[in-house]
């Protein structure tokens, strides 16, 4: 997922016109250096746990962890984190490493890969090509479909054929949509041209010979004694998110120690211990811009120059190429960030949720590289996190402010009670008690459920076990006759549109 979780834009846009100018040279950092900015920058977070490691002139030059992995278990360089959509670069290079075997080329149509793809509009899906499924520019706007995946029982086929219905309202290979289906797409090319899965391959191809052998493809491959951290939302330990499908958008667990392997080969120009793993023409693919992605709204002067390559964000520092990618689950973000022509690096992996911290270290390394004081940086979480969470805060109040009293559903709660369906995301089920009214949507049921609590007329509030998810408000209509005919949900999370659904009663439930 992105990554990007809980908005944050106000707050970094704020960060960034804080910051000094950057000095044209870079300073080599210390281990000292980044140890006090990992330090402060966790405790001013008040962040659960916190992993960094840097990759200075090729060589790891720090890797620690502060904080706790899980309750009463220090975080450490070896702690496993979902490294979440920082997966995605894997897949854009196992791709990479098919082309280089001439299984396949960058430009090849999708369909003939995988004659059963299908998108809304006909003319896209015979025109969409590997390399299109791997840079955002689809046509599908961001997130689109998430709800197919997120903590749902269905596979990657099944995602696929549901996801062919979903509306393609931006202009193809023209508009940034960031997509996670489209890297599942890609998994399932992989897997076809590999005789392998996708998470075969990728453990094969680049966690054998790169030594990264604690790291897996998916939290189920996960050995019981493993080095794990546990994924926290608001301080408490939340129930880890195991993927079912999408698993090559943000499945890949990894530490920061064994991240720096992965770095190193990288700004080696795809070379490890004198054996070539990646092409320099593979790099060159993978790095160049794509698609011209949308700005941050920081008012930075290099904010018209991000784009997306294959599997890494594209943007300037000091007029040095950075390639990059955030990743976010809930409970868990990531950051990998390259400087190539440097050979600089370091990987961020927090079990905080906490996206501002990752990007705050990120500042604070890259300004007391550039000679500032990274410490600086980092002080100003204390009026960040504050305004972020006044924010938040009146988000939800302005929300419950909307509540009319008084009021009461128009029928007996068991005539709301039965079946419904959305034509693309599939069933749900509304039951009652005859005391009260409970929800499930069918495909997630071990994720998206709840009781409905009376919010007011017609509307239901809905608090998820999920603790990543805000409440949801359950809003039923009516036909012509007076009966429910369907419901809408409104949740709102930039991260998955609920507003999307469509849920209609079936002709059995009436």
């Amino acid at each position: 997922m992105p990554a990007p979780l809980r908005s944050v834009g106000a707050a970094l846009a704020a960060l960034f016109l804080l910051l000094p100018l950057l000095a044209q040279a870079p300073t080599p950092l210390t281990a000292d250096q980044v140890q006090a900015i990992a330090k402060a920058a966790q405790q001013a977070a008040g962040a659960t746990g916190l992993a960094i490691a840097v990759v200075q002139d090729g060589d790891v030059l720090v890797e620690l962890g502060v904080g706790e992995r899980a309750p009463g278990q220090p975080m450490t360089a070896n702690s496993l984190c979902n490294i979440a959509s920082c997966s995605k670069a894997f897949t854009a290079a196992a791709v990479a490493l098919l082309v280089q075997e001439g299984k396949l080329q960058w430009d090849d149509l999708v369909v003939d890969h995988l004659p059963e793809f299908r998108l809304a509009d006909a003319w896209i899906t015979q025109h969409m090509t590997v390399r299109d499924l791997l840079c955002h520019r689809c046509g599908l706007v961001t997130f689109a479909g998430d709800l197919l995946w997120y903590g749902s029982d269905y596979d990657d086929r099944e995602v696929l054929r549901r996801a062919a219905r979903l509306p393609l309202v931006q202009r193809f290979r023209e508009q940034f949509g960031y997509q996670n289906l489209m890297f599942l797409v890609a998994g399932l090319i992989v897997q076809k041209h590999a005789g392998c899965s996708w998470e075969e391959f990728v453990e094969r191809r680049f966690f054998t010979p790169l030594g990264m052998t604690a790291s897996r493809s998916s939290a189920q491959r996960l050995p019981a004694d493993a080095e794990k951290a546990l994924p926290h939302i608001d301080g408490a330990v939340i129930p880890d998110h195991e993927f079912t499908a999408c698993k090559p958008a943000a499945s890949i667990y990894s530490s920061v120690h064994e991240m720096t392997a992965w770095m190193r080969m990288l700004l080696a120009g795809g070379k490890w211990n004198g054996t070539e793993i990646l092409s320099e023409a593979s790099l060159r693919e993978m790095w160049r811009p794509h698609t011209m992605a949308s700005s941050r709204g920081s008012g930075a002067a290099t904010d018209d120059m991000r784009s997306y390559g294959l599997g890494w964000s594209v943007s300037l520092e000091r007029g040095q190429k950075v390639i990059e990618h955030d990743g976010g689950m809930p409970g868990f973000l990531s950051k990998v960030s390259l400087m190539p022509a440097e050979r600089f690096g370091f990987v961020v992996l927090n079990n905080a949720n906490d996206g501002v911290l990752n990007e705050v270290v990120k500042r604070a390394l890259l300004t007391q590289r550039a000679g500032g004081n990274g410490l600086d940086v980092v002080k100003r979480l204390e009026v960040i996190k504050p305004r972020i969470e006044a924010q938040e805060a009146a988000a939800v109040e302005k929300r419950e402010d909307a509540r009319q009293q008084g009021t009461k559903p128009t029928l007996a709660l068991d005539a709301y009670a039965g079946r419904y369906e959305d034509a693309i995301y599939g069933p749900a089920e509304i039951r009652s008690d005859g005391k009260a009214l409970e929800i499930v949507l069918l495909p997630s049921k071990r994720r998206l459920f709840g009781t409905l609590q009376h919010w007011h007329h017609d509307t239901f509030r809905v608090d998820w076990p999920d603790k990543f998810l805000p409440f949801g408000l359950v809003r039923f209509d009516f036909d012509h006759e007076g009966k429910v005919a369907a419901f809408r949900i409104d949740c709102p999370i930039a991260d998955f549109d609920f507003g999307a659904l469509d849920f209609r009663r079936t002709a059995a439930a009436k």
